[in-house]
């Protein structure tokens, strides 16, 4: 609605003499780009949350393998070797759900404004302090 009154009121200056027509054209061209510039900025903004929301989930689907993925690769380990070797397997199973689980949570935290990114960050940290505190 200001830039309706702006627009009248240079129309009038215009009727009244007191600015030419060139200077008329003028003016309302530079209303015109000041208002398509005004508009433009504020759409990009709305776009900023998708990746937000991509990386929270992102995160959640890290924290879940990091819980399933080890007891895969315990299982395949544990089958190929023919039970042999336990140590080994469980060390090696340990070391995926803690390196998925701290990815999960750096993850997370990079996604702390979306639920997923609240979630994982949340899940990641209690497993990993569980996980330390039972290897203790």
């Amino acid at each position: 609605m200001e830039n309706v009154s702006s627009e009248q009121e240079l129309l009038q200056l215009r009727n009244e003499g007191k600015i030419s027509e060139a200077e008329y054209d003028q003016l309302h061209a530079a209303m015109q780009k000041s208002t398509n510039v005004d508009v433009a900025p504020t759409a990009p903004q709305a776009d900023k949350t998708k990746p937000k929301r991509k990386l929270g989930i992102t995160a959640f689907v890290l924290m879940l393998a990091g819980i399933f993925v080890p007891i895969v690769i315990f299982f395949i380990c544990f089958a190929a070797t023919g039970g042999g070797e336990v140590d080994v397997i469980f060390s090696v199973s340990l070391c995926a759900l803690v390196l998925l689980e701290m990815a999960a949570l750096g993850t997370g935290i990079g996604a702390l404004a979306d639920p997923f990114g609240k979630a994982a960050t949340i899940g990641s940290s209690l497993i990993l302090v569980t996980v330390l505190l039972l290897m203790t």
